[in-house]
């Protein structure tokens, strides 16, 4: 036996270490539970023909995927669980929202910051399909187009849940962050709707889950693939219409299914799991020493930026009027027709030593979260702040952090009020 072929023995010997196998007879009945990570494409149907042009037999598949949905939400309401309960299921794909079920903000933008939320449903729905005899596969997802430094949160919070489960990883989003690097000129994103997958990045999903459900290669299959097409507005597919879902190049093709292969292949030699520690959640900078600070230092108009907001930057004015009893107002251009302009009064303005603080109840364009904002004076004329605003409760789990940065524009008004 040559070395890469003992090599790919000896992974695939590892890799089929608790996995579960299809029951036996020609038919394998896969159970998708997800969002619009989903249902974008028809990725059950696009897996589906994959592995029935693999000589895999017949392969059934459900998908219950309503947008934006987490594995909390299909835990507590909707038709998954009883559907799990109603039928023979072999495998069950279990997919959470593009967060994990958190919003957390940083500077404007929307970033994975923890499996709080995730890991409690994770392990209630792996408990719930191991007792229906079927085996749960983790469909860890991809980093947002315009966050690829949260794939590691990613990586860990999937990776972590299915190792401590006893479930299978499809490493989707390990997959997705080589080809997005590597080979850019092959989209995996959908134009217009944010992190949601094109038809090629469908396909590299349903080649991951490919190898990953039946430790094969999906080198050499179709790469153009037909079926029923699913109506964005109604979510679900429309069965009685055949639609091209992928149709990409032979090349394409190729290197996607290259590194799905080689993507499990490489989770495979780690028992299934990939290796990674906690990452640090993305944060704003801690704000530099500031100097002293008067009420004739701050008396006057201040104008400047706050990236926090998911619009952004967002335009601050704060007019100072008096010098031993402040009073503030704050306004906030949003500049977007969705989040009206805000004009407020700042009744706990307050400045203690080289520190500034403030807070902006209900924000528009934070949900209506009480924001805290505190501030220092760098150099005179300057002030810069961080600003944060949260919400974790039971239904809702809210972060957003930011930074803030304002020069005066205008000296003390003579007519001020002391």
């Amino acid at each position: 036996m040559t070395r890469p072929t003992l090599f790919v023995a000896i992974t695939l010997c590892i890799a089929m270490t608790g996995a579960a196998k299809p029951q036996q007879s020609d038919t394998t009945r896969v159970l998708f539970i997800g969002n619009s990570y989903t249902y974008f494409n028809n990725l059950p149907e696009v897996f589906a023909k994959l592995a029935e042009t693999g000589h895999h037999g017949k392969v059934e598949t459900r998908m219950v995927a309503p947008g934006g949905w987490r594995l909390k939400d299909h835990w507590e309401k909707g038709s998954a669980r009883q559907l799990l309960d109603a039928e023979k299921w072999d495998f069950v794909v279990l997919q959470d929202q593009s967060s994990l079920g958190m919003d957390y903000w940083v500077e404007g933008k929307d970033h994975v910051n923890s499996d709080a939320v995730f890991r409690p449903y994770a392990e209630k729905w792996a408990a719930a399909v191991h007792a229906k005899g079927a085996m749960p596969v983790f469909f860890l997802t991809w980093a947002g187009k315009n966050a690829p430094e949260d794939q590691p949160a990613l990586n860990y919070a999937y990776g972590r849940a299915a190792e401590d489960t006893r479930s299978l990883l499809a490493p989707v989003g390990i997959a997705w962050d080589t080809i997005r690097h590597d080979e850019p000129q092959i989209g995996l994103f959908y134009e217009g709707r944010g992190s949601h997958p094109s038809a090629a990045g469908s396909y590299l999903a349903a080649c991951v889950l490919y190898a990953t459900v039946f430790r094969q290669t999906p080198l050499g299959l179709p790469s153009k693939i037909t079926g029923s097409p699913v109506n964005l507005d109604t979510e679900k597919p429309e069965t009685d219409k055949s639609a091209t879902l992928v149709d990409l190049t032979a090349k394409d093709a190729e290197s996607l299914q290259t590194e799905a292969w080689n993507t499990w292949r490489r989770i495979a030699s780690n028992r299934g799991y990939p290796k990674i520690s906690l990452p640090h959640p993305p944060s704003v900078p801690p704000l530099p020493v500031g100097l002293p600070l008067s009420g004739a230092d701050l008396n006057g108009t201040w104008e400047g930026t706050i990236l926090f907001y998911p619009v952004g930057p967002v335009d601050l004015v704060l007019h100072v009027r008096g010098t031993e009893i402040l009073k503030a107002q704050l306004e906030i251009k949003y500049h977007s027709k969705d989040f009206p302009d805000e004009s407020i009064e700042l009744l706990d303005f307050r400045m203690q030593d080289s520190r500034l603080s403030f807070s902006v109840p209900k924000s528009v364009g934070v949900d209506n979260l009480a924001v805290r904002l505190n501030g220092v004076m760098p150099s005179r004329g300057e002030l810069c702040g961080t600003a944060e605003a949260s919400r974790e409760n039971a239904n809702a789990h809210v972060i957003l952090l930011g930074s803030w940065a304002l020069k005066k524009v205008s000296p003390p008004s003579q007519s001020a009020p002391n």
